[in-house]
């Protein structure tokens, strides 16, 4: 009996299986890439929107909430970052490596380079009150 194929439908197998397998491996990289940032864009997102509530011991507003008020003053810049620092823990992939935070005025920034990326998930929350927007609301 006479074979019709001579081997060759084997050794095209053998260059075409592990292109196909290193396709799969590079789907499943980036999936985990682009879920980590977006992880890390919540996180950063989450951590300005509680960073926006302090006041600086103004009013003592957002101390009450989320922190405890020092004698003197007391500045959410250290919770920021002793937050974001905690987060890096729970991104074993694609972590943050460099992390900065603002607190302005009327904007909290909170910024993050993730690992294999150039770009960084940038943050910006606009600082309100809610205790003198409600007050304000009530005068009128």
């Amino acid at each position: 009996m006479r074979k019709k194929w001579k081997g060759y439908f084997t050794i095209e197998a053998a260059f075409i299986l592990p292109v196909v397998l290193f396709l799969y491996l590079l789907i499943i990289l980036t999936a985990l890439f682009l879920y980590c940032r977006c992880v890390i864009s919540q996180d950063n997102f989450l951590i300005g929107m509680r960073a926006e509530r302090f006041t600086d011991a103004e009013e003592n507003y957002g101390e009450v909430i989320y922190g405890q008020k020092e004698k003197e003053s007391w500045y959410g810049k250290d919770y920021i970052e002793s937050r974001m620092k905690r987060k890096r823990v729970y991104y074993p992939f694609f972590p943050p490596q460099e992390e900065r935070c603002g607190m302005y005025e009327k904007n909290v920034i909170i910024e993050s380079r993730q690992k294999g990326s150039a770009e960084a998930i940038k943050k910006m929350i606009w600082k309100a009150n809610p205790v003198a927007y409600i007050r304000e609301r009530k005068r009128k």
